[in-house]
């Protein structure tokens, strides 16, 4: 039962939680008091030190829910809900949210320049890299979904790619998702890059070995490992940011900047909105507007429409 109750919530935010908690509970006995169940005075305090300390309001959100969440679990009433701790974060919210420094997106002209530089290119890690570039453009692929992407996991029709999201920030269900590649005509083709990389790689679509892995060389050799390991965040970033930069050298751009530039412009091409948020697979639309950079004729559109 209790392996249950802790299933209630995505492994990633449990364990937030747990560590959350951890914290909460070494303050608070090196004070003489108990952790569980809390007093809410005592996690009051405890929030007005992390203030007093320079905690994000992230930080302060987590201390507070991972208490809350502990005590339910526990059976125990809820200590977080008290006046004090409600006005203490409605005032990390004013003076401990760090300003958020959003990564600039791609844009298609960037990615047909990057295409044409490497166009008569079979090095494996530089076709390796425009493939990850293209696919997590064209399918608003966060990192960890096109770099857990398995073998098995594509499948590749005449004129389009399918990919199959195993696992998906937004899917807490573990229900999965397919996304759809249509076959472009330009040079920047995700459809005609993938099967490139296939080509150079020798990857078996059936397998269960992840798609995009390390590579190495010897002399002239340029192979994927052949362990099945995915390939790192610290190394996806190192070698495809660099080969953006090829292109954007006074952009801030990161990983994220693929899925933020697929989902820009395919908003301000007027795709069906329905339509453009399954296919970046997000639940509302508070989360799929943070991605979307306005294009200057489309928010020259509001004052056009005034009829002055």
């Amino acid at each position: 039962m209790s392996s249950y109750i802790v299933n209630s919530r995505s492994d990633n935010t449990a364990k937030s939680y747990f560590y959350a908690f951890k914290r909460w509970e070494t303050f608070i006995k090196k004070h003489g008091f108990q952790a569980l169940p809390a007093q809410p005075v005592h996690i009051a305090l405890y929030i007005t030190y992390l203030l007093d300390t320079g905690a994000t309001c992230n930080t302060i959100n987590s201390a507070i829910y991972s208490i809350k969440w502990v005590h339910e679990m526990s059976n125990f009433a809820d200590p977080t809900k008290n006046s004090y701790l409600h006005s203490l974060l409605e005032s990390a919210k004013r003076v401990a949210t760090v300003k958020k420094h959003k990564k600039d997106p791609v844009s298609l002209d960037m990615l047909l320049q990057l295409c044409s530089m490497f166009s008569d290119s079979q090095d494996l890690l530089v076709v390796r890299d425009l493939a990850m570039i293209l696919l997590s453009f064209a399918g608003f692929l966060r990192f960890d979904e096109i770099s857990s992407l398995l073998c098995k996991n594509v499948k590749v029709k005449s004129d389009y790619l399918i990919l199959y999201i195993e696992k998906s920030k937004t899917d807490q269900y573990r229900n999965g998702n397919e996304v759809l590649i249509s076959k472009g005509d330009t040079i920047a083709c995700p459809y005609e890059m993938f099967l490139k990389y296939v080509n150079l790689s020798g990857v078996n679509l059936e397998s269960n070995f992840f798609l995009f892995r390390p590579i190495f060389r010897s002399k002239s050799i340029c192979k994927l490992i052949y362990k099945n390991k995915k390939l790192s965040y610290t190394t996806a970033r190192e070698s495809i940011i660099s080969r953006l930069k090829l292109v954007s050298k006074d952009l801030k751009l990161g990983l994220h900047s693929m899925r933020s530039g697929g989902a820009t412009a395919a908003s301000n091409s007027d795709v069906n909105i329905r339509v453009w948020k399954r296919h970046g697979r997000w639940k509302s639309d508070s989360s799929k507007d943070g991605y979307v950079v306005d294009s200057v004729e489309k928010r020259l559109q509001v004052t056009k429409h005034l009829g002055l």
